[in-house]
């Protein structure tokens, strides 16, 4: 006879996702400590990191809608670049992950590029030349850390003294090849300078530890994608790390060979209809999860929203990034947070931060149909608003009415 599937709700998949994910509890309710950051940043794989910064870093802001007030930039900043708890590179996109899982890292390094880029017409123009390699290594052995910048202008073109006529723009293809070597894992992101990256030789930076296998960079997608959202389909997997790329024929052989050894067990949902996969030790007391709490205020690029299509299906909450659709087009704002209350998306809202005037403008408020506000949910939306004012410097609130 078949074996049965272990069973689980809708509801408590949503609830072990959210407990994954930092965000079951109120924001504040996780310690802020270097062991918690460092298993916190294990259990969800990354954080992304993005320059535009309407109102922070959206490394800081995620973290702050997990660790509220107790987060402290500094600190974190200290535990990634000091003591190495994280490197950055490409999970989901440019992001911080953790050292532990170095070995993953490394091996997309070995693989940079990827085989079907190499022939690619736009990958041969992005090529430098040998000179040019060179000169990035020598520079960052001789003069040690620098920032990007720092090879916007040959200091040897002209000898020691300055050129005729002032300063000349250094080669484009020298950012072009610090960039090629960063991807290939020659050089590294030591540190951060009002956000800039310094650069440095990736012997100086990252641990000397091997590649992981090919096999285990493969499970990678399944296994820390499943750690990150608890019970998911393949579907929901697909794009929360955005390497490996594995092909749909390549992902199934991978579902196979994991269930096949234990590593993941196939779970019925009810009331959802795709096929969902979890780590068994993650079913362990899934019926005793407390039911969500809070007012959560999430990042654009939070992981909570990496997969778009499972936050439709398992939330029924429809969200896109409108900063890059022109403004007479935009639904809802430029830089527009989900509001996450009790663990339902109940609204959005634009925000901007006026730094010179210390004033959080929020510019619009929607709310999703159907919900009804009560004064319990509007006094923590107001209380979120002053905390999300004193995180970003502001001391006045402009609210819409």
């Amino acid at each position: 006879m078949p074996r049965s599937l272990p069973k689980t709700t809708l509801d408590q998949a949503r609830r072990l996702w959210l407990s994954r994910q930092g965000l079951l509890e109120p924001r504040g309710s996780l310690p802020f400590t270097r062991s918690v950051v460092t298993k916190w940043l294990e259990t969800v794989g990354a954080v992304q990191l993005d320059s535009i910064n309407v109102l922070d870093r959206a490394h800081y802001l995620t973290l702050w809608s997990r660790f509220g007030a107790a987060f402290d930039r500094k600190r974190f900043d200290r535990w990634i670049y000091r003591d190495r708890i994280g490197y950055e590179y490409w999970g989901h996109e440019a992001s911080i992950l953790p050292i532990s899982h170095f070995p993953l890292g490394k091996r997309r390094m070995a693989g940079y590029p990827p085989p079907h880029w190499r022939t690619a017409a736009w990958w041969q123009r992005y090529q430098t030349s040998t000179a040019s390699k060179r000169r990035v290594l020598r520079r960052l052995r001789a003069e040690g850390p620098l920032e990007s910048s720092a090879f916007e202008r040959d200091p040897n073109e002209f000898g020691d003294g300055p050129p005729p006529g002032g300063t000349i723009p250094y080669p484009k293809e020298d950012k072009r090849s610090l960039q090629l070597y960063f991807h290939a894992g020659r050089v590294a992101v030591r540190d951060r300078r009002h956000f800039r990256r310094v650069y440095d030789l990736a012997e100086n930076v990252y641990p000397r530890q091997p590649a992981a296998s090919r096999r285990d960079y493969e499970d990678s997608w399944l296994l820390q994608g499943l750690r990150g959202n608890g019970i998911a389909p393949e579907a929901h997997l697909e794009g929360y790390f955005t390497a490996p790329k594995l092909k749909a024929a390549e992902r199934r052989r991978v579902i196979a060979r994991n269930l096949a050894a234990g590593n993941i067990v196939e779970v019925e949902v009810e009331g959802f209809e795709p096929r969902c996969y979890a780590l068994p030790e993650l079913l362990d007391g899934i019926e005793k999860l407390s039911a969500p709490r809070g007012t959560h205020l999430i990042c654009p690029f939070d992981s909570l929203l990496w997969q778009r299509r499972r936050a439709e299906e398992l939330l029924d909450f429809r969200y896109r990034i409108e900063i890059y659709i022109p403004s007479p087009k935009r639904e809802f704002g430029y830089y527009v947070l989900p509001i996450l209350h009790d663990g339902r998306f109940v609204g959005r809202f634009d925000p901007k931060l006026h730094r010179d005037q210390e004033l959080l403008e929020i510019r619009s408020l929607h709310f999703e149909p159907g919900f009804r506000r009560t004064r319990k949910f509007d006094r923590e939306l107001n209380r979120a608003f002053e905390e999300l004012a004193a995180f970003a410097g502001a001391q006045r609130i402009d609210r819409p009415r």
